[in-house]
C-alpha cells in the first residue's frame, strides 16, 4: 500500500497549538494584572477566555503530537494492500482518505480510550478520574459518525468540482487505534470498528463492488495532484 501524509499540515497544527497556548497565557496573566486596574470588571472575561485559548491550544499541540502514531497504526493495519491500494492523510478535503480497487473510504480516526457508546448516532463516553486528570490534554471524541458523514460529503464535492465526470461510491468509516477502547455501538450512521478489523472490513466491502479502472486511475490521478501544504 501506498501512503501519502501532508506532514507540513500536520506540523502546522501543532504551530498553531503553541501560539493559541501562549495567547492564552499571556491573556490570563493581563487579566489578573487587569484586576489591580480600573479595568478590573474585565478580569473574568479576560480570564475565561484565556484559559479557554490555552486548552484548544494544548489540544491542538497534543493531537498533532498523536497524529503519526494514528497514522503508523492505519499503515500497519493495511501493510498487507498492494499498490493499488493508497492512503492519504491531511492531502484531500478529508482527512484520512483510502482509494482502493473496489471503492472509496472516508477514515474518521478516534484515538480515545476508555467504554465508548453509540446509540443513534448519539456518542457517549464513561467519565473516569483519569480522564478529570488528564483534560487539557485529552482527545476530544465529539460525534465521529457525523464528522464521517460531513467528511464524506467534503469528498464527494471535491470529486464533483474537479472530476465531474467520475461516479464513484464514497463510503464512511469510524476506526479507534487506541487497543484501550470498548466499544458499544447501536444504530451507527456509519461502520465503528477497531483498527484491528480494519483490514477484514475492507476486504469484505471490497466483495461486494468494483471501480472501474478508468475510474481508478482518474481518482489516482485527481487525488496525487490535489495542491499540499
Amino acid at each position: 500500500m501506498r501512503t501519502t501524509t501532508d506532514e507540513e499540515m500536520v506540523a502546522r497544527g501543532g504551530r498553531l497549538g503553541q501560539l493559541a497556548t501562549f495567547i492564552g497565557l499571556v491573556m490570563v496573566f493581563g487579566g489578573l494584572i487587569a484586576s489591580f486596574t480600573q479595568y478590573r470588571f474585565m478580569t473574568v472575561f479576560i480570564v475565561a477566555l484565556g484559559a479557554v485559548m490555552y486548552t484548544l491550544g494544548t489540544r491542538g499541540q497534543e493531537q498533532a503530537s498523536r497524529e503519526p502514531q494514528h497514522i503508523k497504526r492505519l499503515t500497519d493495519a493495511l501493510s498487507e494492500f498492494d499498490d493499488r491500494y493508497r492512503l492519504y492523510n491531511y492531502a484531500l478535503p478529508a482527512t484520512h482518505v483510502l482509494l482502493t480497487p473496489h471503492g472509496v473510504f472516508v477514515l474518521v480516526v478516534k484515538g480515545v480510550d476508555g467504554r465508548i457508546r453509540c446509540f443513534k448516532d448519539k456518542w457517549v463516553r464513561d467519565m473516569s478520574l483519569r480522564r478529570m486528570l488528564r483534560f487539557f490534554t485529552e482527545e476530544s471524541l465529539g460525534n465521529p459518525t457525523k464528522e464521517a458523514a460531513e467528511d464524506v460529503e467534503k469528498l464527494q464535492k471535491y470529486v464533483e468540482k474537479h472530476a465531474p465526470e467520475v461516479q464513484v461510491d464514497i463510503q464512511g468509516l469510524v476506526v479507534f487505534v487506541n487497543p484501550g477502547a470498548r466499544l458499544e455501538t447501536t444504530t451507527a450512521s456509519a461502520p465503528v470498528l477497531p483498527v484491528r478489523r480494519l483490514k477484514s472490513h475492507i476486504r469484505r466491502a471490497s466483495a461486494r463492488m468494483d471501480v472501474p479502472p478508468e475510474t481508478l486511475d482518474s481518482l489516482t490521478q485527481l487525488f496525487e495532484k490535489a495542491p499540499r501544504s
